[in-house]
């Protein structure tokens, strides 16, 4: 799903057909409403990801010194689940700039690290961060909230974000498996 869709997605569910011309003939840069509704896209895809979703990668990186620059990560990560080196377990903890390995490691051992990180700022023509379970219309209502707050617009900006916490609730929702009960018969 392309960032330039869900944009398009929340402009027609606030119901203003004139973006939603103005992205259907963007070209170049975004500016005005357009920018705002992309800043708004990015601060709620910031805001699933660290708060409801969390984006989760796994890297293997070589160890410097028994640490690991956080620069020298894919991502930006936010928290650090594990460190392993040769399927062991590594004691760890985070600096602001590197991954400290307490475990001893060898000078450019690989280390496997899985972390949460935060999404990069998007463009029109990106893909979104989330697959499936976030859907295009959860992330639109999040976006129509943010753009009526931005606008002033705060009675208008309740009702979005009653819609979108009530989607977010809905992903996050574990679906039991349907039984009927078994008739007692007295």
């Amino acid at each position: 799903m392309k960032v330039k869709q869900v944009v398009r997605l929340s402009a027609e569910t606030l119901g203003r057909e004139d973006l939603v011309a103005a992205i259907d003939d963007l070209e170049g840069e975004p500016e005005g409403e357009l920018a705002s509704l992309l800043r708004c896209y990015n601060l709620i895809e910031n805001e699933i990801a660290l708060d409801y979703f969390p984006l989760r990668c796994r890297e293997t990186l070589p160890s410097s010194a028994g640490k690991i620059a956080f620069s020298a990560f894919s991502y930006a990560p936010v928290s650090v689940a594990s460190a392993q080196a040769e399927g062991r377990e590594l004691q760890f903890g985070c600096t602001q700039q590197a991954l400290c390995l307490f475990s001893p490691v060898e000078e450019g051992q690989n280390v496997t690290v899985e972390y949460c990180y935060s999404p990069a700022e998007k463009e029109w023509e990106d893909d979104t961060a989330f697959s499936e379970r976030i859907s295009a219309r959860l992330m639109a209502f999040g976006i129509a909230c943010e753009y009526c707050l931005s606008r002033g617009k705060f009675a208008e900006a309740a009702m979005w974000e009653s819609k979108y916490r009530d989607a977010l609730k809905a992903a996050n929702a574990v679906r039991k498996k349907l039984a009927m009960r078994s008739r007692r018969w007295v």
